[in-house]
Parts: C-alpha cells; structure tokens; sequence
C-alpha cells in the first residue's frame, strides 16, 4: 500500500533497500492487522467505499486538526488520550510514529503490548516477527544495536476518518518515511496505513493496522501536495510546545 517516490542522486542500490523496507513494513503491519481483524468481533465496520467520502455524523471534524498530547509514558509512547475523535486521531497518530520507525523487535513488541487492544494478544509478537525479517531482507544484523547512521523514521502528516463511532475510528494516515543507510545515504517513501482505533481499558489502542477489505493505496500522495488535497487528506498539526491547545 505504498506509493514509491523515488528521490535523486541517489545510487539504485539505495533506493531498492529504501522501497524494499517499506514494502516489508507496510504488508508486516498489514498482516497484523489482518490476524487481529480475524480474530477480533469487535473490530470496527467499514462502510461501502461509496458511503466514506465524508466521517459519520458521531465525528464532527473536518479540515486541519491540531494533535492533543498524551498525558503519560509507556515504553516512550505517548498514551493516555481523551475519548474523542481528536484522542483517537492523536493515539494513532502516535502510536504509528513509533511503530513504524524502529528496527529492535524487542521494542516492536513492548510497543505492540502497550497499545494493542487487549483483545489481540499477538500483536506483540507479530510486530517483533516482522522487524526481525526487516533485518534479514536489508542484510542487517538480526539482533543488537544497528551501526550508525541506519535508522528508518516515519512521520503521519495528514490523516482522513472513516467508521467513527463513540469507540471506534477508522483513522487513515499519510505518511512520509525516510531510511538512512551506514553511509548515510537517504531515500524517501509515502504509505498510506489504516489504523483501526478501540476506545478500550480507558485508552485508545490499536484494534488492527489494515484488514479492512478495503484498498487504499488509490489515496495515496505526496503530503502537503494539490494531489493530496484533492484525495481528501487533512494536515496534522503538530501540538504547540507546552501541552494541548
């Protein structure tokens, strides 16, 4: 569910590692959320593509939104968020932020248990799985610390909302993802990630990453681009330095 842009001046086997990770990491995530869709009676309904263009009357949001910050820790994610639209749009993008930008499995899977639904207790360990096959695909290390620079950061920038109850958001992310190599040399990807939200033990958290039955790589764009908009995608403002709004 990508849309590879491919950067320039940037030597072939660079980019063929950049598109190969992000393919992995979006079909691991995707696989994860499937699982958890199988599994779980209470993952969210999706409506007909014909009835999404616009959220359900439970959401009232629409346009630009400024992201409200957690109010506690857990493992370096931000968690705690209100029960509202806005708390569910934050939570995901929060938890895809951190998800999405490392190569440890063991912190892959302490991040799965701290904002997976507890109703899909293999979120963990399939997060762990993929990151390890990350590794192998790349020809990195399968354990232990990675050699500076390597790392692969992703960052939400704009977001749509489809299926919003009072315990539920469909919360669709558009995100930018760059991989650094140990020579330094970077390449950028666009995904677009469905992140299925549950309102659950006073918390969102992650009920499922895909396994919608839904297609959505047709929305995918450059953030921030006329393209983009076009697709019906909002920016996420980032929350101002101090707190929530």
């Amino acid at each position: 569910m990508r849309d590879f842009t491919e950067p320039r001046r940037l030597r072939p086997a660079l980019i063929a590692a950049a598109v190969l990770m992000a393919a992995l990491v979006s079909a691991a995530l995707m696989l994860a959320g499937h699982r958890a869709a199988t599994r779980s009676a209470e993952a969210p309904r999706v409506p007909h593509p014909a009835t999404e263009a616009s959220p359900s009357p439970a959401s009232p949001l629409s346009g630009p939104v400024t992201l409200v910050a957690g109010t506690k820790q857990t493992d370096g994610v931000s968690m705690g968020y209100p029960h509202t639209t806005l708390g569910a749009i934050s939570a995901a993008s929060a938890y895809l932020g951190a998800l999405a930008s490392t190569l440890d499995p063991n912190y892959a899977a302490a991040i799965g248990r701290a904002v997976g639904d507890p109703a899909d207790a293999s979120l963990a360990s399939d997060l762990s799985s993929s990151v390890v096959k990350l590794r192998a695909a790349l020809q990195l290390p399968a354990s232990g610390p990675l050699p500076a620079p390597v790392t692969f950061l992703t960052t939400p920038q704009m977001y749509q909302l489809r299926a919003v109850d009072s315990d539920h958001a469909l919360v669709l992310l558009l995100a930018s993802d760059t991989f650094t190599n140990a020579q330094g040399g970077s390449a950028q990807t666009v995904g677009v990630y469905p992140m299925r939200m549950h309102w659950s033990g006073g918390d969102w958290r992650i009920a499922g990453i895909g396994g919608t039955g839904q297609d959505y790589a047709p929305l995918s764009a450059a953030p921030g681009s006329a393209a983009a908009q076009s697709k019906g995608w909002q920016a996420l403002l980032a929350t101002p330095a101090g707190g929530t709004p």
